[in-house]
């Protein structure tokens, strides 16, 4: 008797359930459009930790699945696909998912990346580039994230901070899809939020916020949703309502950040050179003796000197990396404090000189404070004005800081040298060289702040 080899058959979905599950346990790749009693464990899992956020496993792998599985491989730092291999299986069986590992200032790689992605997903990194350079942009995003969430804003994000983040933004989706539609005929708070947004946007014409949802508020929400490229059908659905706050979020200035990619080199001109000039002339590296706000020679070598000190390639331009390195560099104090106080109270009873910048002359405010500093080896503006512009705030004047007043108009028009026991030396005008106290009614009155050089 002749026997053939028999061929087994399988159905697809028990060769679905088989390769979901071998001997040992393990998963072998569980992705989107798969379907089984072992995708809704992953499923439970995944909500165990906080990443699966539909209020039921259903034990279908569909796109909310991978999106929290993409949540959670972003959180223990592994490659962020959505598919879930042996790797991913074993971590999310273990008890503690997060890596111990912080990030802070000084940090650089894929995880710092994937935290910046994060950030501004949830609307908290404002800049325009992703990095990988954990500075201070990416520092103060996380800390307004720690406010906003409870946590200790130490702008450091730990495993906590880490997975906190995580959290939200694998929780946004749910979000998003549970908003309430608002639609003509639709009344209250949610009308009234919404109309705000929109006439700051420029989209809502109407003089006031009614609260009601008329045809002017749906034809501004027309005017969005075709501006985004969304459904244009007038109604203030979930996507629509998310896209409105993200570009509300996006319109808010952020101090710290240029407004579009930076990359300054020979021949930029504007206000971003001036501010890396000033910061270079803060830390010494930029000699020139005033803000040009043109990228020159003078400047390149200055950018070429920081880059060196900090470690980066050094090519005399200001690139991403090297823009928000330079911003958090705190300047380095050349100045001897108490030398300062004392040449400067041998110049007292010197007359005020308009335009005076020596001893033999006289001196006018500012001069008198360009001289003191320039023996310092401190090279500063001439007028009082630019010399604001280039200081560093301080809450509260030390010994050597500048202190600076509004004598005539609403800026900074006088200035003189803090010398401690809240007493300042200056040039008046009146007084020519001499010692005040910011606790005088007129000084007092004036006074705009200190700044440190």
């Amino acid at each position: 008797m002749n026997l053939k080899p028999r061929h087994i058959v399988l159905t697809s979905a028990f060769a679905s359930a088989l390769f979901l599950m071998p001997d040992d346990g393990k998963a072998a790749e569980w992705k989107v459009g798969m379907s089984s009693p072992q995708v809704k464990e992953l499923q439970q899992l995944l909500k165990e930790k906080g990443f699966f956020t539909y209020p039921t496993a259903t034990g279908y792998f569909g796109t909310i699945t991978e999106q929290a599985v993409k949540a959670f491989q972003a959180s223990v730092r592994l490659p962020v696909t959505g598919v879930v291999d042996d790797v991913t299986y074993a971590k999310l069986k273990e008890a503690a998912v997060y890596s111990t590992a912080e990030m802070k200032i000084g940090s650089r790689g894929n995880n710092v990346k994937v935290l910046q992605q994060n950030l501004k997903q949830l609307g908290y990194f404002k800049y325009p580039e992703i990095t990988g350079y954990y500075g201070t942009i990416t520092r103060d995003a996380v800390k307004r994230f720690q406010q906003n969430h409870g946590l200790p804003a130490t702008g450091i994000a730990d495993a906590r901070t880490v997975q906190s983040i995580q959290n939200e933004v694998n929780r946004r989706p749910a979000r998003i899809a549970q908003a309430t539609v608002l639609t003509i005929g639709s009344k209250g708070t949610e009308v009234s939020k919404l109309q705000q947004n929109l006439k700051q946007l420029g989209y809502f014409t109407y003089p006031k916020i009614t609260g009601y949802y008329g045809t002017v508020t749906a034809d501004a929400v027309r005017q969005f949703q075709k501006r985004y490229r969304l459904p244009v059908t007038g109604k203030a659905d979930g996507e629509t309502l998310a896209k409105i706050n993200e570009a509300i979020s996006d319109s808010k200035p952020e101090p710290s950040a240029p407004k579009a990619a930076i990359r300054l080199t020979i021949g930029s001109t504007g206000s971003e050179v001036k501010k890396v000039q000033t910061k270079l002339k803060q830390l010494g590296y930029f000699t020139h003796p005033e803000i040009t706000g043109y990228y020159g020679s003078i400047t390149a070598e200055a950018v070429k000197q920081f880059q060196k000190s900090a470690g980066i390639k050094a090519t005399g331009v200001v690139d991403a990396e090297t823009y928000e390195r330079l911003m958090g560099q705190a300047p380095q104090r050349k100045l001897n404090a108490i030398a300062l106080v004392a040449d400067a109270a041998e110049l007292l009873g010197k007359p005020y000189v308009w335009g005076g910048e020596t001893p033999q002359v006289g001196f006018d405010c500012s001069g008198f404070i360009v001289y003191l500093f320039k023996k310092q080896g401190i090279s500063l503006p001439r007028t009082v004005a630019t010399i604001w512009n280039v200081g560093t705030p301080v809450s509260a004047p030390s010994v050597g800081d500048i202190v600076f007043f509004a004598t005539s108009g609403s800026g900074p028009s006088h200035a003189g040298i803090y010398i401690g026991n809240q007493q300042f030396i200056h040039s008046g005008s009146s007084t020519g060289v001499t010692i005040s106290s910011l606790n005088n009614s007129y000084w007092k009155a004036r006074y705009l702040g200190a700044k440190r050089y």
